[in-house]
């Protein structure tokens, strides 16, 4: 499957990043620092992830990792089915 590149604002890719089901896959960028991560809730004030380093190393029964809730305006990318949604 070949993945669609697309470049958009920051209120569309707040839109399809509100489409997200769990365990789609997000680019977030915090305290200068990114990584993927993989969502676990969509929220109203923001999105909950698990790192995917934790998801490497983790361990346990499924469904008992803690991810991190992150601000819409963090998230640099988010891929919907087969389009990766960029920010500008």
């Amino acid at each position: 499957m070949t993945t669609k590149q697309m470049e958009v604002s920051k209120q569309e890719l707040k839109e399809q990043v509100g489409r997200c089901m769990f365990g789609e896959r997000l680019v977030v960028e915090r305290e200068g620092k990114r990584f993927s991560a993989r969502v676990q809730h969509v929220g109203v004030t923001g999105v909950k992830v698990v790192p995917e380093t934790n998801l490497l190393e983790h361990e346990g029964e499924p469904g008992d990792i803690n991810g991190v809730t992150v601000s819409y305006d963090d998230i640099r990318e988010v891929e919907v089915g087969d389009v990766n949604y960029q920010l500008k």
